[in-house]
């Protein structure tokens, strides 16, 4: 039995830690992590394709997926993304292709193809996607604190919507942690624009998109904030985003009840 047959039996037996409950928790992709090794174990020995370094079966998602054309819809790419964070797949490079298969790509001038190396299952992070709210978009720079940036370029790359992303340092983050502390709680908006004022050095865009204007950086700011609180993020810190009138101290009269604000919960952390 090879690894693929493996992973399918693993798959419709979903004995591996998290995997039931990801499958569960996490609408299709079962369906699409089946299609992959399925569809790779169809495939004649004769035009398989194999990783130059790992032996590892490579697959081009966008012409098995479900649609039956060769555009991957934006669920599938989000489910790809899940699927790479929790190491079922690996985005392949065009250099990581032999040499015969990067010269059929390039007299195609097909650099963007969705060409993944499938990895052994037993292998896979399945308890990452415990961290990831149902259907929430995933935030690169969250990604990043949480998981490195390395995994998180790995999940991002061809899949940016943003003009850019930024990386926070977790060092960078104390700050916000410290004016929740001072002002014991304060909306998202105010939050996100405190960091842009004292932040001395500005955070790193990743790659070589224009810059976005203060209105996308607040913006920006405020969907790291809320990504971060769906981790658990914050709680390291005894602050928690919640509804103005869900609080029931520490509560701005001033602000709508339906607006997110970061409040000091109970103090567990010894400050400084």
């Amino acid at each position: 039995m090879n690894y693929l047959e493996q992973n399918i039996k693993l798959i419709r037996e979903m004995k591996l830690d998290n995997m039931e409950n990801s499958f569960k928790h996490i609408a299709g992709i079962k369906k699409t992590l089946l299609t992959i090794n399925k569809s790779a174990i169809k495939i004649p020995e004769s035009r398989q394709k194999y990783h130059t370094s790992t032996g590892n079966y490579l697959i081009r998602y966008d012409t098995i997926n479900s649609t039956g054309t060769s555009k991957v819809s934006d669920r599938e790419k989000y489910l790809l993304q899940l699927l790479i964070l929790s190491n079922c797949i690996k985005r392949v490079s065009y250099y990581d292709l032999p040499l015969k298969i990067q010269q059929k790509y390039a007299r195609a001038n097909d650099f963007r193809a969705y060409i993944y190396e499938i990895l052994p299952l037993r292998n896979a992070r399945f308890d990452r996607l415990r961290k990831i709210k149902k259907d929430t978009p995933l935030n690169y720079s969250a990604l990043c604190l949480i998981e490195g940036v390395g995994l998180a370029n790995q999940v991002f790359k061809r899949f940016t919507t943003y003009k850019g992303y930024y990386y926070f340092s977790p060092d960078s983050l104390e700050l916000i942690a410290n004016y929740v502390w001072t002002k014991h709680t304060a909306t998202l908006n105010d939050i996100a624009n405190f960091y842009l004022d004292n932040m001395l050095i500005r955070p790193k865009i990743y790659g070589k998109n224009m810059p976005l204007s203060r209105d996308e950086e607040v913006t920006y700011i405020i969907g790291v904030l809320k990504a971060l609180n769906n981790s658990g993020w914050w709680k390291k810190y005894d602050i928690n985003i919640k509804r103005n009138g869900q609080l029931r101290r520490n509560k701005p009269q001033d602000v709508n009840g339906n607006t997110l604000v970061i409040t000091e919960e109970k103090r567990k952390v010894q400050r400084d």
